[in-house]
């Protein structure tokens, strides 16, 4: 919806008016609002490239992350029992058991032990998977954004 406003009147009556759109409105049409094109673009490409730098033994914890995320969403999602160990890269223990393999509905606690990935797949591999990546190819993925903007909007 489109906004009406006046600018200013003359003495002779002539009056200057500008009309403009939401701001809501206008991200909504660049494809820059919360499940727009851009978003979706953007997202797609960080779940590309994140999961190199996320552990990979059987491939599994990839395999959900990419199930689980809808690129129509701002987020990556991994949701699974030691997501967060691994993401983390912090041994967990369970409450009661002090193992790492805790039995259903224990509760678990962060030790002060990290994790060692076995990097053979993915040497990348480590903890903090988003920040690792933007801290590597935050500048590239921006780059990637902005020339599909400009595609989007006819510029070369």
């Amino acid at each position: 919806m489109s906004k009406k406003e006046t600018l200013f009147r003359l003495p002779d009556g002539t009056v200057a008016e500008l009309e403009m759109k939401s701001v809501q409105q206008i991200l909504q049409d660049k494809g820059l609002d919360p499940g727009g094109d851009v978003q979706m673009f953007h997202t797609q490409n960080v779940l590309r490239r994140i999961v190199k730098y996320m552990p990979y033994k059987t491939g599994m914890t990839i395999k959900v992350t990419v199930a689980q995320t809808n690129i129509r969403k701002p987020k990556i999602i991994t949701n699974m029992p030691d997501a967060q160990f691994l993401y983390r890269g912090k041994l967990m223990l369970g409450d009661k058991t002090n193992s790492p393999w805790a039995r259903k509905g224990e509760t678990k606690h962060v030790v002060n032990k990290p994790l060692h990935y076995n990097k053979s797949e993915n040497p990348l591999a480590g903890p903090y998977w988003d920040r690792r990546l933007k801290a590597a190819e935050g500048k590239a993925m921006a780059a990637d954004a902005q020339r599909y903007i400009n595609r989007k909007g006819g510029k070369q």
